[in-house]
Order: C-alpha cells, then sequence, then structure tokens
C-alpha cells in the first residue's frame, strides 16, 4: 500500500470567497492530519478523534454554504445539498466499518475524501462561485 501524497492547496479551488476557502484549507490540512497519523501506525483513538474532528467540522462547512444558498435563493441548492447528503451517507458507512482493521479503512478513507473534496471543489462550489460574488461575498 503506497503512502497518500498530502493535498495541497491550489488556487484553482478558490471559490472567490474568504470565509469558504478557508473553510475548505482547513478541511485538507484536516485530512493530511490524517495521513499523518496513518503513516505512523496510530492508536484507534488517535483515528477515531481525528475522524471525528473531520466530521464536526465538514458539517459546520455545509452548513454555512447552505446557508448562504437559502439566503441568496441559489438556483442549485437542492442537487449541491444533495451531494453533501451522498457524502454524509459514504462518512456514515465507512464509520459503521470501524474494526479490526482501523488502518486500512484509515487509507479507504483518506482517498474517499481526497477524491471527495477535490471532485466537489472543482465541479459543484465552483457553480455557486458567480451566485456568492454576486451576492457581494468576497
Amino acid at each position: 500500500m503506497g503512502t497518500p501524497k498530502k493535498l495541497e492547496w491550489e488556487e484553482k479551488y478558490s471559490v472567490g470567497v474568504k470565509l469558504i476557502d478557508d473553510q475548505h484549507k482547513m478541511m485538507f490540512a484536516t485530512i493530511n492530519e490524517l495521513l499523518d497519523a496513518v503513516n505512523t501506525s496510530p492508536t484507534k483513538e488517535k483515528l477515531h478523534g481525528i475522524i471525528d474532528q473531520l466530521i464536526k467540522y465538514k458539517k459546520f462547512h455545509f452548513a454555512t454554504e447552505e446557508r448562504y444558498f437559502e439566503e441568496f435563493n441559489y438556483e442549485n441548492t437542492k442537487d449541491h445539498i444533495n451531494r453533501h447528503n451522498i457524502f454524509n451517507l459514504k462518512l456514515v458507512e465507512i464509520q459503521k466499518k470501524w474494526g479490526d482493521n482501523n488502518l486500512s479503512l484509515a487509507f479507504d478513507l483518506v482517498d474517499f475524501l481526497e477524491d471527495w473534496l477535490i471532485d466537489h471543489l472543482m465541479t459543484a462550489d465552483q457553480e455557486y462561485k458567480e451566485c456568492f460574488k454576486a451576492h457581494g461575498l468576497k
């Protein structure tokens, strides 16, 4: 099993809103923290702690985006929230599998998070960029 590369923020991920970009960067940092832990034979408690932190932060971040969707009457609100819900279900599914092979699941989780986050930033989040900008968010 190769060591996954750390996530690095690139300007192409920006949605042009500092608050949301900062939240995305925090998610990158938490995923990288999970990666660091995976590479140092972490305890089950350490892995669970980082994952719980990620889940709490994800809820906070999704709530931020969704609040703006409602406030600005964003046209793709339903689709975007559906994408958030699919992500939530996948996280719950991964959490339910926690057992003896925590390290393997942590690698699976890192792979999923990296793929999902990059894809989400490059597609769904770019779609609300103009709407948020038009409502004065910077």
